[in-house]
């Protein structure tokens, strides 16, 4: 169903070169439903599929029985990534055209996409049973393979499918992609240069020419790609706004605003482009033009997670404390807030109030909200802190200063209390863990997602008392860098993350290593598709990281057999649990694991957790010894080792097929 360049050529002549914003007006202008059909294709071919999804309903509404318009909807919401909606069209185009094996293999390639492998299965092998060299339902069974994780499989597909047409377009680049993702990059190079020879005068490939030297660094060569296909097609909005990101990855933000621009003035509407300039201002020195970009790409698409990271991550580094964007889109976090709250939603509700604090650190809602909610989740000593950081603010109403007092009366007979230990001012022992996004690794629809992702989950990761996350240069070309800048900062472990992004999944993949060897320790793998994806990706991906690390405490004091320790119910304790003390100083990280060990001689008596505070604990100490060598400072660890939390399934794979449809189409 692919559309060929010379159609795309003939189409643009015949229809004269109508622009991607004229779709608007040739729905609402142009009556011939066949002409509108026309020019939706001629969006389709170019990515512009929004257009294509307007001229095509267009020419329904024309003529609600025209098929080849259902067709181009199911196709274009395919490529949406809306699966159940390109099957609504797909069957009510069946209905006018129940022989075409082409929609069969559609109907396949959906049926994928819904998790149902043996259904599409079963409809490729019908279509080869009817014709047995149809080579979409060859690319369907390799996309099958790669679905199911099988790419070697799907690679000979490819290779045998060359055996029948050398030239095929699709086959060519699908192996470049496989070809790379194999780690075998001169036959990725060997199949590139095939698909360049036999398809020169397509500005399609030389547009997937130009991804692949984006991925490889080589952008010089990149952008000559990427001036030929718009040479071929001016109107290839995607050629050039990628364009617009190869400068940007050069450093010539000007140069990518001037690319961004001219396409702007043929179309206001797409989202990635508002984004993609928002950026560039923001790295040309203007935050505030770079806001204004990213918040009319905000306004097109809502709920463009990446698009607000960026910006609100702008606003916080660029704008003053008190300034009314920060209020603005602080309220914005508010209100979602509340939403969750209203649902029971605590976790999630408590999060939207952290960011919301994070914009407008000063302002009373904000933090009222958020310590409210520590009240509900049972830590009445926190939500205390938090009204007192308001009333140092200069918020003395009645309520903040009644709540002060009647807490603070309620905490009288709390540990903390009876020990005189401030455990909301403790130096408490903290894990240190670096981290770094991995820029090669990295498949992005927003150009530099993946740096806006790690900087959004560096935010999250201050949240733990017990973790501490040096600042590091982020960004880094190879695990090898992320390595030595670790030990040059002596950090415990370091986390190397890269991200696979489509328009409704986000992928990211986080690796885990020892810093002292190296040594990967642990992968954790999050997937997530629909609304808040990627709020609830690094959520998720930040919740596991840190129930990985194991206890690590300090014995704070000890009376006689009573002692108090510096952990409590923030880190699930239970009464009755022991813990063992350890020589100050003995304890070390274990080195094939995550976890802390210290020599037997080392362990000098044992903890009993029996009253819980929310940062502290007081228990028994028993000594292990005639001579009793217990003092405070020393160090408190699981007395036997923490079993490692076993991997969710709710990992997923990177969506090496999203990336390869997004490349050839269908």
């Amino acid at each position: 169903m692919k559309i060929p360049a010379a159609v795309i050529l003939a189409l643009s002549l015949f229809l004269g070169l109508a622009p991607a914003s004229d779709a608007q007006a040739g729905a609402g202008v142009q009556a011939d439903p066949k002409m509108l059909y026309q020019r939706g294709r001629m969006e389709q071919a170019r990515s512009n599929l929004l257009a294509a999804v307007e001229l095509y309903r267009a020419a329904l509404i024309e003529n609600p029985s025209y098929d080849k318009p259902l067709i181009g909807l199911a196709e274009s919401f395919f490529a949406l990534e809306e699966y159940e909606e390109a099957l609504q069209y797909l069957e009510e185009a069946q209905r006018y055209d129940r022989g075409n094996l082409d929609l069969i293999v559609l109907e396949g390639r959906i049926a994928i996409a819904l998790n149902q492998p043996a259904r599409a299965r079963q409809l490729f092998e019908s279509v080869l049973d009817s014709e047995p060299n149809n080579l979409e339902a060859r690319f369907g069974l390799a996309e099958l393979d790669i679905a199911q994780g099988r790419t070697r499989n799907a690679s000979q597909r490819y290779i045998e499918t060359l055996k029948i047409r050398p030239e095929s377009q699709k086959a060519l680049l699908s192996l470049v992609l496989l070809s790379e993702a194999q780690g075998d990059e001169v036959a990725a190079r060997s199949y590139l240069e095939l698909a360049l020879k036999y398809h020169n005068y397509d500005p399609r490939v030389h547009y997937a020419a130009a991804r692949y030297s984006v991925e490889e660094g080589a952008l010089k060569q990149a952008e000559s790609y990427l001036l030929t296909a718009i040479a071929l097609d001016e109107g290839y909005t995607e050629a050039r706004r990628l364009l617009a990101q190869v400068h940007l990855m050069r450093g010539d933000p000007q140069a990518a605003i001037d690319v961004l621009q001219q396409i702007l003035e043929t179309d206001r509407t797409i989202p990635l482009v508002w984004y993609s300039l928002g950026l560039a201002y923001d790295r040309s020195g203007d935050p505030e033009q770079a806001i204004r970009s990213l918040a009319q790409a905000l306004r097109l698409q809502p709920d463009d997670e990446i698009a607000r990271i960026v910006l609100e991550n702008i606003a916080l580094n660029e704008l003053p404390i008190d300034d009314p964007i920060r209020e603005r889109y602080a309220a914005y976090h508010l209100d979602r807030g509340t939403l969750f709250r209203e649902r029971n939603l605590l976790s999630k509700a408590l999060l939207e109030y952290r960011r919301a604090l994070r914009l407008q650190p000063e302002a009373k809602q904000p933090r009222l909200l958020y310590a409210e909610l520590h009240r509900l989740r049972g830590f009445p000593e926190k939500y205390m802190r938090e009204l007192e950081v308001l009333r140092d603010l200069g918020y003395t109403d009645a309520p903040i200063l009644d709540d002060i007092e009647i807490i603070s009366s309620d905490l009288y007979d709390s540990v903390s209390s009876r020990w005189g230990i401030d455990q909301y001012g403790l130096d408490r022992r903290r894990f240190s863990m670096a981290l770094y996004h991995l820029v090669p690794a990295t498949r992005e629809l927003h150009p530099f997602a993946g740096l806006a992702a790690a900087e959004y989950l560096y935010d999250l990761f201050h949240r733990y008392a017990t973790l501490e996350v040096p600042e590091t240069s982020l960004n880094v070309d190879s695990y090898e860098t992320a390595f030595r800048e670790a030990r040059n900062l002596g950090s415990d472990y370091f986390l190397v993350m890269h991200i696979e992004e489509s328009e409704r999944s986000f992928t990211t993949v986080l690796d885990q290593y020892l810093t002292a060897t190296g040594k990967k320790l642990r992968t954790y793998r999050v997937f997530r598709t629909g609304n808040d994806r990627v709020q609830d990706n690094f959520s998720i991906l930040a919740d596991r990281v840190f129930a990985a690390l194991p206890l690590r405490g300090t014995l704070l004091a000890r009376q006689f057999d009573r002692g108090v320790i510096d952990l409590g119910r923030a880190e699930e304790l239970a009464e009755g649990l022991q813990l063992a003390v350890v020589r100050k100083g003995r304890v070390r990280l274990e080195s094939d694991t995550i976890g802390v060990t210290a020599d037997s001689q080392d362990v000098l008596g044992s903890f009993t957790v029996e009253a819980l505070d929310e940062l502290i604990s007081e228990g028994t100490v028993t000594k292990h010894s005639f001579f009793d060598l217990v003092n405070a400072g020393d160090e408190i660890i699981p007395l036997v080792p923490q079993p490692e939390p076993a991997q969710s399934e709710d990992a997923g794979q990177p969506g090496l097929l999203r990336r390869l449809l997004s490349l050839v189409g269908l």
